[in-house]
């Protein structure tokens, strides 16, 4: 029993570790078989690793067609970055108070970790490298179970659409928001550091957003146009 337990948690880690690396995609259906033959175990473990996978929220089933990758709609990305922000923003000032020399070294370390990682491609590694950054101010606080919270919002977030069409100077513009952060945390500014992660978290949803469910916008604004009376041009 144990050991199938471990197996079937040996398989949970190996798929998100797939999702993570897009070796597997949001809307691509997934199948036991290939599955169980590519992670060299049967097909229970693989089964019940994609039954908790679904549970999370990061696959879809559907009964006698199988599990697919989960795509992120627009409502629950509004819902995710708003309790991204609320974690953020209701943590900062304590973090301040309690941060400490050797904090904000770990905290310099994971802003020049995000930095390195931007390349001449947008890769799903560059989102764990910015939830690291925004995990170690919360980490300041001492409190696991925020933390991994806060990681987990993430991880619903950017496990969840596909990158292709990200833009590299976006992660350079981040980048940048980072170093503002940075350094109003450095000076323990509570304020400035509160508007700036209001600042960088509205840039990253209207950015991405703008990708991701651009479809979904075109679609609308063609409704629009036909729903809406029409206006006079302004004098």
């Amino acid at each position: 029993m144990k050991g199938q337990k471990n197996l079937t948690l040996a398989a949970y880690d190996a798929i998100k570790e797939m999702m993570l690396n897009y070796d597997i995609v949001p809307g691509q259906r997934l199948v036991f078989v290939d599955l169980a033959k590519k992670l060299g175990v049967s097909r229970t473990p693989v089964n019940n690793a994609l039954n908790m996978l679904a549970k999370e929220g990061y696959l879809d089933f559907v009964p006698h067609q199988g599990y697919t990758v989960h795509k992120l709609t627009r409502e629950e990305a509004e819902a995710l970055y708003e309790l991204r922000e609320i974690i953020e923003i209701g943590t900062i000032g304590k973090a301040i108070r309690q941060m400490t020399p050797e904090k904000l070294i770990h905290f310099e370390k994971q802003k020049l970790q995000f930095e390195e990682g931007i390349s001449n491609q947008v890769h799903r590694q560059l989102f764990v490298l910015d939830a690291e950054f925004h995990a170690s101010i919360i980490g300041m606080l001492d409190n696991p179970y925020i933390v991994e919270r806060y990681r987990e919002i993430c991880r619903l977030i950017f496990l969840r659409f596909r990158t292709e069409d990200l833009k590299v100077s976006r992660m350079q513009e981040v980048a940048k928001e980072h170093e503002s952060l940075f350094e109003a945390v450095r000076l323990r500014d509570v304020e400035r550091s509160k508007d700036i992660l209001k600042f960088h978290n509205t840039n990253a949803r209207e950015n991405l957003f703008a990708i991701i469910f651009k479809d979904e916008q075109a679609l609308q604004n063609i409704k629009s146009h036909y729903m809406e009376p029409s206006r006079a041009m302004p004098h």
